[in-house]
């Protein structure tokens, strides 16, 4: 069994509120992200030392819960002692660690402790090894060596020695890239401002290079990257999703009461909120185990196109017999072929529909939102012409 050691213990003299373990960064506390590395590295159970049962060890504890890991607070050491066996392993990660997953997960392939060149890592706070080395806050060892920890007093400072006694063990050292630290992906106790840009970095990281041939879904995508960053791990998170729902519901009432020019514009406001939810749950899954994809986005993602083959049947003059369904019906269907089967750069401007709200709204206000759609129609046929715009 693999077994996750985290700590919310502060053991610096200074007085921080939060304690660095309860930090937020990216919507979670870092003593989360912590968790969230372990469930990836395939831990079973999560020990986490504590000095209260506070608010926060109770939400880290629902996390884990959540993803499927036993969870255990203890208060003092020696309670390590009966949970982990000479046959398990352990990974320990010391408080307030916001390590890089990636660069963790491939340097504890095979146990061992982790570090950085001292000279760097040092003056920010990482502990000595030797002259050349510091830890890096992150190991994977034996779990035989926690025996050792009943030698030792109540009032230590497990993961340091946890660590020193890995080292004295013959655990091997794997040096980390230094650039880690000093590009300010891997932190020790960072304050506001070190969190803040970290976390810049990581949610525009996390954004599709979707380019501007796509307009709608372009801006869709920078402005839900800029909205992640305020809600997410916030109540106002399923705000966007919400909002993409009731513009399509209305949308689609305007349609049917008489005014579809007016739903379609409600349509190009829920094709943006939906894209814009989209990437807030994209980010506030990061890190996290895998999950089902929300099935309200799901849903509002297959809504939008059968929406607006209803506001076009609606918007069109009633004497144009079987065209009203049959103009509309074949704009999206070209759409759809020519978005999976167009040359990739090409794809978001078959699939943006919040360009094509936009296009076909005001020739709905001037009353002819079908001559308007036959003539995308015809347009994205005659592009499926040009190599430009095939996957040859």
């Amino acid at each position: 069994m693999r077994i996750a050691l985290l700590s919310t213990l502060d053991g610096s003299p200074e007085v921080r509120s939060p304690r660095p373990a309860f930090a937020s960064f990216a919507g979670a506390m870092v003593v989360e992200r912590q968790l969230d590395l372990a469930v990836k590295l395939g831990c079973d159970r999560v020990v986490c030392l504590v000095d209260a049962i506070e608010r926060e060890v109770v939400e880290l504890q629902n996390r884990a819960e959540s993803a499927g890991v036993k969870f255990r607070a203890i208060r003092h050491p020696s309670r390590l002692l009966g949970m982990v066996t000479a046959e398990d392993e352990i990974f320990v990660i010391a408080p307030g660690i916001l390590p890089d997953d990636e660069a963790a997960i491939e340097a504890l392939e095979k146990r061992a402790v982790l570090a950085f060149p001292a000279d760097l890592a040092v003056p920010l706070g990482y502990e000595r090894i030797d002259l050349e080395l510091a830890w890096s806050g992150i190991m994977l060892v034996r779990g035989e060596l926690i025996a050792r920890l009943g030698q030792l007093p109540d009032d230590i400072d497990v993961p340091s020695a946890v660590m020193r006694i890995a080292l004295q063990g013959g655990s091997r050292l794997i040096t980390l890239d230094r650039e880690l630290l000093a590009e300010g992906n891997w932190h020790l106790n960072a304050d506001r401002q070190a969190l803040d840009e970290r976390e810049k970095r990581w949610i525009d990281s996390q954004r599709k290079a979707i380019s501007f041939r796509g307009p709608g879904l372009a801006i869709a995508e920078r402005a839900g990257a800029r909205l992640a960053r305020d809600v997410v791990g916030q109540s106002a998170q399923p705000v966007p999703t919400a909002a993409a729902g009731i513009s399509a519901v209305v949308g689609l009432g305007a349609g049917a009461f008489g005014f579809p020019a007016i739903g379609l514009v409600l349509t190009a406001l829920a094709a943006l909120f939906g894209h814009m939810g989209g990437v807030v749950e994209r980010v506030a899954q990061l890190g996290r185990p895998e999950r089902r994809p929300n099935k309200v986005l799901r849903a509002l993602d297959w809504m939008i196109d059968p929406i607006l083959i209803v506001l076009l049947v609606l918007a069109a003059p009633e004497d144009l017999g079987f065209l009203r369904g049959f103009v509309p019906i074949m704009l999206i269907g070209l759409l759809r072929l020519s978005e999976r089967h167009a040359s990739r750069k090409w794809r978001e401007t078959y699939a943006d529909r919040i360009l094509l709200c936009f296009l076909l709204s005001p020739a709905a206000f001037a009353g002819f939102s079908t001559e308007m759609a036959a003539a995308l129609a015809l347009l994205v046929l005659l592009s499926r012409f040009f190599p430009t715009f095939r996957d040859d």
